[in-house]
């Protein structure tokens, strides 16, 4: 196992968070939530403390957190005697790993936990069955407990178990989403690069306010913490953000969102977009697709006829190049994906 630092890096930089709640991952079950909602689990963050704030059911907790259960074979039984949280994923996908952190769980965490998946078209059913992916494995209090899992499936539903009881304050589910093809109609237009459809931010010129994964989040920025930022350059060049799309497709229409950056936007930008079966999108080679642009202060702009490509190029990354420096919150690239490289679920 490596370091905790190794495993973060890889989990961060690699795969989504198909759990979180920013992709729509919603904690819908659970066996007990005396102390604190299961909901949290799926919040951003690693959740926090407030010394000395009670509520009615006792000291506050940023987690899910289950009362005492005097369970006394939790040891012996370790498929039914335990509380556990049952979450839908905001996306489908096949899952790499786990961060089941115990952040600020100090005298009350879990003594182990595992993991079941699930893929599930109708919640209604009654007749799931669960897949243990994650057997019974210890973890520590106050700490990210970080564990690979080997599953080759695609699941659409987990069930986190701890034993016997006690909180967690975060669980992230790394992996790559994984879409259904049977979901979407004949030439319907799609966005690309969005999380949801397995799009990635794999690196940057700068990174120090927020990363480029927020570019391609789900709805419009929230704040203006909600997008990607850098900060100010004092030299000639500019910065640059590359992003994966998650369907290799031809481009029709782009939207790239000021949303909040008001005195902090860019002054112009350029897109370009490169096609290569190279994931971390090094030795590329670019074609500018839209020249440089002037952007405007907290404006959603919209570029079709602007596209260099033509109809039929297809592209597998494209490049936002910023001039010189500054923050944009989401961008968008909708066109037609080549469904034939796309397996079927």
């Amino acid at each position: 196992m490596n370091s905790t630092q190794d495993y973060n890096d890889k989990f961060s930089s690699e795969y989504i968070d198909l759990a979180s709640e920013r992709v729509s991952g919603r904690a819908i079950d659970c066996s007990d939530e005396w102390f604190a909602n299961c909901s949290n689990l799926v919040k951003p963050g690693r959740g926090v403390f407030k010394e000395g704030y009670f509520v009615d059911t006792g000291q506050w907790m940023d987690g899910w957190e289950s009362r005492r259960s005097y369970r006394r074979n939790w040891r012996v039984d370790y498929t039914e005697d335990c509380d556990w949280c049952e979450i839908r994923l905001g996306i489908p996908g096949v899952i790499k790993g786990f961060d089941i952190d115990t952040n600020f769980f100090r005298g009350n965490a879990p003594e182990t936990v595992s993991v079941e998946a699930a893929y599930i078209d109708d919640e209604g059913s009654g007749n799931t069955q669960w897949t243990e992916i994650l057997s019974n494995s210890a973890v520590q209090p106050h700490s990210q407990n970080l564990f690979d899992c080997q599953s080759s499936k695609v699941w659409t539903h987990v069930r986190l178990k701890i034993f016997p009881d006690g909180g967690v304050a975060r669980f992230r589910v790394y992996g790559e989403a994984k879409l259904n093809r049977d979901h979407f109609i004949e030439h319907e237009l799609i966005d690309l690069a969005s999380v949801i459809n397995g799009g990635r931010g794999i690196s940057a010129s700068d990174m120090f306010f927020s990363s480029p994964s927020n570019l391609i989040m789900p709805n419009r920025g929230l704040n203006m913490g909600d997008g990607w930022e850098t900060k100010r350059r004092r030299d000639n060049n500019n910065d640059w953000a590359i992003i994966k799309l998650g369907l290799a497709g031809t481009i029709r229409k782009v939207v790239l969102d000021t949303a909040h950056f008001k005195g902090n936007y860019p002054d112009q930008f350029s897109l370009q977009a490169a096609h290569s079966n190279n994931a971390d999108g090094k030795n590329l080679s670019w074609k500018t697709i839209i020249k440089k642009t002037a952007l405007r202060a907290d404006h959603e702009h919209l570029f079709i006829h602007q596209l260099l490509c033509s109809k039929d190029d297809e592209f597998t990354h494209v490049r936002v190049n910023i001039y010189p420096d500054g923050g944009i919150s989401r961008l968008r690239i909708f066109g037609f994906p080549n469904w034939e490289a796309v397996e079927k679920i």
